[in-house]
């Protein structure tokens, strides 16, 4: 394959393309190429956009007068809104919901150029992904991708952020595994899985990344976190589900980058009917109060910049050590009538405050209640079966002694001269 060479370039996209006649002209035509996707498919809205983005360049070097239609499946506004944003729109692109057709060039930004006299080539692309013709379900799939993304998980973090129960997600995982896509991988202390080259290559071709595209900055989780910091953020998902009534979450995705700001973790969904964003903040309470509250001053700003510019209202959670939740009030200069303020204890999983909009809400006095009445659960499992992790001892090499002759000086030597008595002899 040749990167200079057009036609290879072209070969890479899996898209659909079509020449729409114009104003029932023959010599006016549309050069479409229509590219589909969906809020579902496991990458948040900055992630597609780059997508988007690096089909639009291979467009634009390949073709002369080429426009981008892009069908987005979603339940609701937010994924679509994000993508007119975050779009560079580097060709005339137009972003519409799933079975929504364009009405005019006109709706392109920018506006399309229609291609007069000859017709454009038909482009020879990449065949379509179907999961089906590598023997993997919709539910396979989905997981791969999670997997595609966060890179090495425990089995409740991948249950938490896919929205199945956890006996359908080790079934699945066992498939994958069977099919060498995953792999165990030893986490710490206990065993997860790790996604393969082989699944990696898989996740990519399903989201209709071009081939030779380096898109890991863009898939991964944006920043390095602890393993207990990573694993709150990642079980946010169940954690909203198993204490809320009436809440259907859509899509979660952690370390995820919006404009000024990248949340721990990010929920999207409906709660009593009405679309809700639910932010996530996971401090280990490793910072001093001075940081904590220049952090989260210009944090609860940012998120209410997005929650107007959005038009949704947004649910702001901190978690962490108790210290941490009672002197988050600290860092509230003003309350906002579009946004609702919780605090809760990182150790009580299952458990959040009823959140109020324009308040702050946290349930620590009920959390220390419940662990002082209730006694400890017993673990499912026997922990002595994880033996500790070997300690590595490094031995220090000795460095070679010096070769050099060593002289004593004292101050009675025959040859012993001070200083002094050599600027005198001078």
């Amino acid at each position: 394959m040749n990167a200079n060479d057009p036609l290879d370039l072209l070969a890479r996209l899996d898209i659909d393309w079509e020449l729409v006649p114009l104003a029932g002209r023959k010599d006016l035509n549309l050069d479409l190429f229509k590219h589909s996707i969906s809020a579902g498919d496991g990458l948040p809205p900055y992630a597609q956009a780059r997508i988007i983005d690096i089909i639009s360049n291979i467009l634009k070097k390949t073709r002369a007068h080429p426009s981008l239609l892009v069908s987005v499946e979603s339940p609701g506004r937010w994924f679509i809104d994000e993508l007119n944003r975050l779009v560079k729109r580097k060709i005339p692109t137009l972003i519409l919901p799933f079975g929504q057709a364009m009405k005019d060039t006109w709706d392109f930004q920018p506006h399309a150029i229609s291609a007069i006299g000859k017709k454009p080539e038909y482009p020879w692309m990449n065949r379509s992904f179907r999961g089906g013709t590598f023997g993997l379900t919709d539910s396979q799939v989905r997981i791969l991708r999670i997997m595609a993304r966060l890179k090495i998980a425990h089995t409740p973090e991948i249950t938490s952020l896919a929205g199945f129960s956890r006996t359908y997600v080790r079934n699945l995982l066992k498939a994958l595994q069977s099919y060498q896509l995953i792999e165990w991988k030893r986490i710490g202390k206990y065993d997860g899985w790790q996604i393969r080259t082989k699944g990696l290559r898989l996740a990519h071709r399903s989201w209709k990344i071009p081939k030779g595209v380096h898109f890991a900055a863009y898939r991964r989780e944006h920043r390095y976190a602890g393993e207990r910091h990573r694993r709150v953020a990642r079980m946010w998902r169940a954690w909203l589900e198993s204490t809320y009534q009436e809440i259907e979450v859509w899509e979660c995705w952690t370390e995820v980058p919006v404009h000024y700001g990248i949340p721990d973790a990010l929920a999207w969904g409906t709660h009593h009917g009405q679309e809700r964003v639910f932010w996530l903040e996971v401090d280990t309470g490793h910072s001093s109060k001075k940081i904590m509250m220049r952090n989260y001053e210009r944090r609860l700003k940012t998120a209410y910049q997005h929650s107007c510019r959005w038009g949704i209202p947004l649910v702001f959670c901190i978690m962490g050590p108790p210290w941490v939740v009672e002197y988050f009030p600290n860092c509230i200069s003003q309350l906002h009538p579009n946004l609702a303020m919780i605090g809760h204890d990182w150790r009580e999983f299952g458990n959040l405050p009823i959140y109020d909009f324009g308040r702050w809400i946290h349930d620590l006095e009920h959390t220390r209640y419940r662990r002082m009445t209730q006694p400890e659960k017993e673990l499912p499992f026997d922990p002595a079966q994880y033996s500790p992790r070997p300690k590595v001892k490094t031995q220090k090499i000795p460095k070679p002694k010096s070769r050099k002759s060593r002289f004593s000086v004292y101050s009675d030597d025959e040859d012993y001269r001070s200083p002094r008595e050599f600027e005198k002899a001078e």
